[in-house]
């Protein structure tokens, strides 16, 4: 029998080498993402970029209506059925799932077809949009069979294929809308590159879901459709009401910044909020590795309790000191990636909404994943209306006395009041803490060594991409390597959490030069 302690390290080490491969896997789509966007905006400019982004507003609220949970469900009953060697379900499962998402999408496409005057007139205050919004609306179906067939995938464990569909997506997107611009057909043809892009992925998708289909149909114990669909959708109804709820808020947010601003401030802000995906390519595969971990050591309290502490604590050893990065360098960062025509009132959004991932040091990362893999989603739900509520109750007002940074400061707010409401649950329900010391050492170390980079941010200013990069390259390094310096000497990692990290990570071979070097690093400053 295997013990406790090596099935604890058996799902750190798959979780590492999952969240690795979603790492690079989603650095090379959000590279490429992020270049598309970089294109996309340069070509655009601010104001037509604004309208480029309140177009995406009506065909993601619409997406929001699809699924019913069912992707997380997958991922849940698939990882729980397959690990434990009882696949006689899971052809049912998929082949359920997978029915049910590709009938409701279509039905809400429809409707979105239907309506598409109407939601351009009340969701995005441009009833002039409505016809180029057209040419983006399938990407409500399209969308919704990759995220199912992703969780099914996440479920198997095969973190690999579900970078590829990401990657292959984000090739079709740089290759397809930056071309159709320059060709001369404008908003319309960046939006048409993308709903080509969206198509094309669900080729791959569903290719490499058809794969684990074949391993388990000879074993299926065929169900009845209604009683699993229903099965599915009550674990996920949560987590789905959840996105809806999300999603009106983001729809409040997109409604309330298209009156209170014009086109080339809601580029600038739609901007900076996209771009900011350069801390979330850090936080995504952790995060997205955790659902099915916490999943699997659902019945063992001791060891939930253990890995969330962990995962705090190392998320936030990386994610917080690139937030605190993007904070005091947004100028630098925004001139190297959109240039010099965004930098009246992009870096200032930059920063701000970059305050969000501060929240990373008291679990903003790890409780969503928490809460679905223990099967507690509706705390997820719990937290979401909070997060609604506050945001609701202070958007308006603080909108009313700052404009645009008011949106900004209500999200940050908002997103703080979620993760505490969560937190507290967390510890109440299901006894788990955090490792307090470290939290206050990571900003510690984070905020001192920041203090250089800050100075070199505000004391020269240069024009051009290449300076910009030069100032980001030498605050960056200066950066690591006085916080890297740090953690030890606060006493935030010890010799026990290096041979951790060495463990979880070494097995991973792009990775074991680097962990290997930064581990002897901290070891002689341990030992010093």
């Amino acid at each position: 029998m295997v013990s406790e302690d090596t099935a604890f390290t058996s799902v750190l080490e798959e979780t590492a080498k999952g969240a690795f491969y979603l790492f690079s896997g989603g650095f090379i789509a959000t590279a490429l993402s992020a270049l598309c966007g970089i294109i996309i905006a340069r070509l655009l400019g601010p104001e037509d970029y604004g309208a480029y982004s309140l177009a995406f507003t009506i065909p993601f609220f619409l997406t929001v209506f699809t699924g019913f949970g069912v992707n997380s469900a997958l991922t849940r009953y698939i990882s729980s059925l397959y690990r434990g060697g009882r696949s006689s379900r899971i052809a049912s499962i998929i082949r359920i799932g997978m029915i049910f998402t590709l009938l409701e999408s279509i039905v809400v496409y429809l409707v979105g077809l239907l309506f598409i005057d109407w939601l351009s007139t009340w969701l995005i205050n441009r009833p002039e949009l409505s016809n180029p919004t057209l040419y983006l609306l399938p990407v409500v179906v399209f969308q919704a069979i990759v995220n199912a067939s992703i969780g099914a995938l996440l479920g198997f464990n095969d973190a690999k294929r579900v970078t590829y569909v990401s990657i292959i997506q984000q090739v079709f997107r740089l290759a397809l809308a930056p071309l159709l611009i320059i060709t001369g057909f404008g908003l319309i043809g960046a939006l048409i590159g993308n709903t080509i892009a969206y198509a094309l992925a669900v080729i791959p998708a569903l290719i490499y879901l058809h794969h684990y289909y074949a391993l388990v149909r000879d074993d299926d114990n065929v169900e009845s459709g209604r009683l699993l669909l229903i099965q599915m959708i009550t674990y996920g109804a949560p987590l789905y009401v959840s996105s809806v709820v999300s999603s009106l808020v983001d729809t409040y947010r997109n409604a309330l910044l298209s009156r209170i601003a014009d086109d080339y401030v809601i580029g600038s802000f739609n901007a900076a909020f996209r771009f900011v995906t350069l801390i979330t390519i850090i936080m995504a595969p952790i995060s997205t590795m955790l659902f099915p971990a916490f999943s699997r050591l659902s019945n063992n309290k001791a060891e939930l309790g253990k890995l969330f502490t962990i995962s705090v604590k190392y998320s936030s050893l990386v994610v917080v000191p690139a937030a605190v990065l993007c904070i005091v360098m947004p100028r630098e960062i925004v001139a190297v990636l959109l240039g010099r025509e965004y930098l009246a009132l992009t870096p200032h959004y930059f920063a701000l909404i970059s305050l969000n991932y501060l929240y990373v040091a008291v679990g903003y990362m790890v409780l969503g994943s928490f809460f679905s893999g223990v099967g507690d989603t509706r705390v997820n739900l719990e937290a979401t209306v909070v997060y609604a509520v506050v945001f609701a109750g202070l958007a308006v007002p603080l909108s009313g006395l700052i404009g645009v940074d008011g949106l900004a400061y209500s999200i940050v707010l908002a997103n703080g009041a979620s993760t505490i409401y969560s937190l507290v649950v967390a510890r109440r329900k299901h006894g788990v803490s955090l490792d307090y010391y470290s939290t206050l050492g990571v900003f510690g170390a984070a905020v001192s060594s920041a203090i250089p980079a800050y100075i070199l941010s505000t004391s020269i200013q240069v024009v051009g991409v290449l300076p910009n990069l030069l100032k980001i390259v030498i605050g960056g390094l200066a950066y690591l390597l006085i916080y890297a310096t740090l953690l030890p000497k606060l006493g935030v990692i010890n010799r026990g959490d290096l041979d951790f990290i060495v463990n979880a990570f070494s097995k991973i071979k792009p990775l074991k030069p680097l962990i290997l070097l930064i581990a002897k690093y901290e070891e002689k400053l341990i030992k010093s």
